[in-house]
């Protein structure tokens, strides 16, 4: 396999082909088809899939709640042996939990690579068994930019009715409890909005040639986050 680009694997990267050679999506041994370009791909940042995803910060805070209520609570003197032998395994406990959220937000990193062509998303997704779920251009309605105060932010998909990607297949690359109709998230972009725009140039080209098409961007404000929708165009055909 030679790809195009070789960017790290936790961060989000740019890839624009220009060269006539067969273009290669990183993961995937076999060429882009005859026509299709690779328009950018990329990999989640781990410290946003660690923050954002799987919310390491929630899980300590409960954590150190649930020790700081203990400690008040607990019938055992502060200093003494069963003191001691408790705190310390309430704590390892913890930690070991907070630990097997950093691993998966790791995993879920090192294990995802993200791609836009000229023709549709590619999700190369799986912690065990990697698969690559390909979403043609003419079953995305629209598109969501979901942007955080540390500047990361992910890409929202939402499929046309009638398309249904299998909601474990997705995870945790999917908006939470969309179980009937499961909506695909780019997720732990460090640069979203650019990855939008690209995702929106791209469905405006593809439907050019069938008909006069125009992109919307719009951005509302939200607790913690500025969220954008992209309206796509219909591109029949491609």
């Amino acid at each position: 396999m030679r790809p195009v680009s070789d960017g790290p694997p936790s961060a989000d990267v740019s890839s624009v082909g220009t060269s006539d050679a067969p273009q290669y999506i990183r993961g995937v041994p076999h060429p882009l088809p005859a026509g299709e370009r690779l328009l950018w791909e990329g990999a989640p940042a781990t410290r946003a899939m660690a923050t954002h995803v799987f919310h390491w910060r929630l899980v300590t805070g409960y954590f150190a709640a649930m020790l700081a209520y203990w400690a008040v609570t607990t019938e055992h003197a502060a200093g003494t042996d069963g003191y001691v032998a408790s705190a310390v395994v309430r704590l390892a406990a913890s930690l070991f939990v907070l630990g097997t959220v950093l691993m998966l937000a790791r995993l879920t990193a090192t294990t995802t690579w993200y791609a836009i062509t000229s023709e549709r998303v590619v999700l190369r997704i799986g912690m065990v068994f990697s698969l690559s779920i390909n979403i043609p251009f003419r079953i995305i309605e629209s598109a969501g930019i979901g942007r955080f105060k540390d500047g990361t932010g992910q890409v929202d998909l939402r499929i046309a009715k009638g398309s249904r990607i299998a909601y474990s297949a997705l995870w945790p690359h999917c908006r939470v409890f969309t179980f009937n109709q499961p909506s695909p998230v780019l997720r732990g972009l460090t640069e979203p909005q650019r990855v939008a725009e690209i995702l929106a140039t791209a469905v405006a080209d593809a439907a050019a040639a069938a008909r006069d098409s125009s992109t919307r961007i719009e951005r509302t404000s939200g607790k913690g986050r500025i969220t954008d929708a992209v309206t796509m165009p219909h591109p029949a055909g491609v």
